[in-house]
């Protein structure tokens, strides 16, 4: 667990994983998703747009690279990869090469910074 400041409200909060909001921010997601977007900083909604159109852009092609889904949606791929950390996305089984490992102890990880064993002793 790390702190971070909040991309909306720019307070600090601590972080564990999904997209950089303080808890307060992220407690707006549980709301309707348009009003979500609408109470968000402009910087921080376009970065939550294009996020809603990758994921539905994966919901469709859920076989495609990453290099397809930055291009097809106009991001670029560490955009992409700073999600999976983030653990917005993450890597499907018959990946072979898009893994990463535990900061920790060093296994094998679809997404996040560490493994669940990992995150179980924090």
């Amino acid at each position: 667990m790390e702190v971070k400041v909040c991309k909306n409200c720019r307070r600090l909060f601590k972080y564990i994983y999904g997209p950089e909001l303080c808890q307060n921010c992220r407690s707006l997601t549980l709301q309707d998703e348009k009003e979500f977007t609408a109470t968000l900083q402009p910087a921080v909604r376009d970065d939550e747009e294009k996020y809603t159109r990758v994921r539905d852009y994966i919901m469709a092609h859920p076989k495609a690279m990453i290099i397809e889904i930055a291009e097809e949606n106009d991001i670029s791929p560490i955009k992409l990869l700073e999600w999976v950390r983030q653990e917005r996305f993450e890597f499907s089984e018959d990946s072979k090469f898009a893994w990463f490992e535990c900061k920790k102890c060093g296994t094998k990880i679809k997404s996040g910074v560490l493994c669940n064993r990992c995150k179980a002793i924090l």
